[in-house]
């Protein structure tokens, strides 16, 4: 882990992972309801080892996660990936369950944008399942403009970093 953002009282740091970070990450699956994983990975993952193998899937330039972190543990990790050479990576977001909507998903999602846009990368593409409100919400919050194109009950957009940055 390379920390970047150090926790305060009320707050998580954050922290850029490494492919050396498997025990925390796997830590953190055990966190999670079987709902939030398949939210984020829309198919059922049992295994401690694919979760962290997804997450750590990592380059520092077009492969980057980030994570939340509270007492040597971590409670959350947004993620990009893209394509070389492309300007557009795909988002992805988790948060432990007894973390949720206390507004550390749009925390790791503006971390994100940073780095990314650091990175050359001008937009995020987003999957998002249609019943899942607090990621609908999330990303009306960090991206207002955002419109999502249902089919199937999966919902598709984009938007540009730029549009990110609420905190």
């Amino acid at each position: 882990m390379i920390h970047f953002e150090s926790a305060t009282s009320n707050r998580p740091g954050l922290v850029v992972l490494e492919p050396s970070d498997g025990e925390p990450v796997a830590r953190l699956f055990g966190r999670l309801s079987t709902e939030s994983v398949y939210r984020r990975f829309f198919s059922p993952i049992s295994r401690p080892e694919q979760f962290t193998a997804a997450v750590l899937r990592v380059d520092r330039r077009d492969r980057v996660a980030i994570a939340a972190v509270e007492k040597g543990e971590i409670v959350g990790v947004a993620q990009y990936a893209r394509t070389h050479g492309k300007s557009e990576a795909d988002l992805a977001i988790v948060v432990a369950d007894a973390w949720q909507k206390q507004g550390l998903g749009t925390r790791l999602v503006a971390a994100l944008a940073d780095r990314a846009a650091s990175h050359g990368i001008t937009a995020f593409a987003v999957d998002v399942q249609g019943d899942n409100y607090a990621v609908i919400k999330l990303l009306r919050r960090v991206a207002p403009g955002i419109r999502l194109t249902f089919s199937g009950g999966v919902g598709e957009g984009s938007f540009a970093l730029s549009a990110s940055k609420a905190s």
